[in-house]
Parts: C-alpha cells; sequence; structure tokens
C-alpha cells in the first residue's frame, strides 16, 4: 500500500481518539442531520440506485468544481462508460472532449483512466468496502474514500474538504489551515460532532449548509441559524438578538 495510504489511515483512527482543542456546539450533532431534510440539494449521483463506481466517478468531478457544474458530464461519462472496464479502455483524448466543460481535462482523465485500470485489474471491478483498500487506490484520497464508505456503504465515517474546514474555522474562530492531509484537528471536530446515527445525512447536511449558507463568498450569516454560537457570526452581526 501506498505510503500516504498508511498516513491517512493514522490520520482518521488518530484522529477519532484525540479530544478536539477546540470545540464546536454539542447542538451540531443534529443540526446538519435536521438542516438536510429541509434543505437537501438534489443530485443524481446521491440516488440509492447510484452504484459505488458512478459515485467515484462523481467524486472525481466535483474535486474544485461546483455540483451543479458536474451533474451532465456525470450522466455522459457515465452513460458513455458504464462500467470500470469499460472506462479503463477509453480513448484519452476522447475522455478530455468530455471532460472538458469542467476544466482540469487533463488531470481527471488521467486519474479516472488509473482509477478505473486499478479496480478492474485489483478489485475485478468491483469498488472495495473497506478504507485500506480504498486508499490504495490511485488518485483516491482521504475525503473520497470517507465519502464512499458513508454515502455509498452506510458506514459511521466523518467527511472532511475544504468546504467543511470553512465552516469548521468559522463557527470556531480559529486558523484550521488548509492541509486537509495533516489536518487532525479539522478531523477531530467532525468525530466530535457525528452522530450515532443517520451518519450519511450528517455529512451530506454539512455539505449543502457549506454550499447554501456557509458560501466562501458573502455568506448568508443573516439568515444562519448557528449565528449566536458561530465566532464568525457574532463578528458579523455582534447586535443581533
Amino acid at each position: 500500500m501506498p505510503r500516504v495510504a498508511h498516513s491517512e489511515i493514522r490520520l482518521l483512527v488518530g484522529s477519532r481518539s484525540q479530544e478536539a482543542t477546540v470545540s464546536l456546539p454539542r447542538r451540531l450533532k443534529r443540526f446538519f442531520s435536521d438542516f438536510e431534510r429541509t434543505n437537501a440539494r438534489k443530485f443524481p449521483w446521491r440516488s440509492r440506485r447510484t452504484s459505488a463506481y458512478q459515485m467515484l466517478v462523481a467524486e472525481v468531478l466535483l474535486r474544485q468544481t461546483k455540483a451543479p457544474d458536474v451533474v451532465k458530464v456525470w450522466r455522459l461519462l457515465i452513460t458513455r462508460y458504464p462500467t470500470p472496464a469499460a472506462l479503463s479502455r477509453a480513448g484519452i483524448h476522447a475522455l478530455r472532449g468530455l471532460l472538458k466543460p469542467l476544466g482540469l481535462g487533463n488531470q481527471r482523465a488521467t486519474a479516472l483512466k488509473e482509477i478505473s485500470a486499478a479496480v478492474v485489474s485489483e478489485f475485478q471491478g468491483r469498488i472495495p468496502r473497506s478504507l485500506e483498500t480504498l486508499l490504495s487506490i490511485p488518485h483516491m484520497g482521504l475525503y473520497a474514500a470517507c465519502a464512499l464508505l458513508s454515502f455509498k456503504y452506510g458506514m459511521s465515517t466523518p467527511i472532511v474538504d475544504s468546504n467543511i474546514l470553512r465552516v469548521f474555522g468559522r463557527i470556531t474562530g480559529k486558523d484550521l489551515g488548509k492541509d486537509l492531509r495533516r489536518n487532525q484537528a479539522a478531523w477531530s471536530l467532525a468525530w466530535s460532532i457525528l452522530p450515532a446515527r443517520s451518519t450519511a445525512i450528517h455529512n451530506y447536511g454539512l455539505l449543502d449548509f457549506s454550499a447554501l449558507i456557509c458560501k466562501p463568498r458573502a455568506p448568508l450569516c443573516s439568515r444562519c441559524p448557528l449565528r449566536k454560537s458561530c465566532n464568525y457570526g457574532l463578528k458579523s452581526f455582534p447586535h443581533s438578538g
């Protein structure tokens, strides 16, 4: 297994046992699930019918890209290449052309080819169900592996991406940095608010809250139900209720 995979496993396991140096409000164990139940964004890869392969393709396309922009390309790609074997045989130029609307075409095409080839050669075309084996696949980072475990396989696993990192940083008022590969503090916070049940809904709630309310630019603090317990919100609206 690649050395980076071992370090990411240690990060996830270690962050679970390490108490967070800063804390998040306890209400967040329910808040994001409740938020998701009334504010869920609808994307085709979130369907229960979506296969693990289709979800993995979506994770590659979603990197550094807004979800609504991915829908059309994702549908075209999984229609044209319905299995890992079909994707592994895809012509690189055709794949780049299909991915061009999203940008990073060369990078994504290479990643998709290498991922699908590894899935075919190492796992007989089936997406693995464990963190260790998922992380052995090329281009599979900790976030994507945890997302698959949570959203497809129903495992009690937190997720942290750059958007969730922004939410945590604003709420706590702490600079949590930007490096997700070694950010034990952020993963400890994610573990600390992970509910005992319905963890996939909670994780989707985190993602949708970061996209709909706690936006990168012009966050909707005036409409945010967390404003009174958020450092960023209190600074933005110091005299609110």
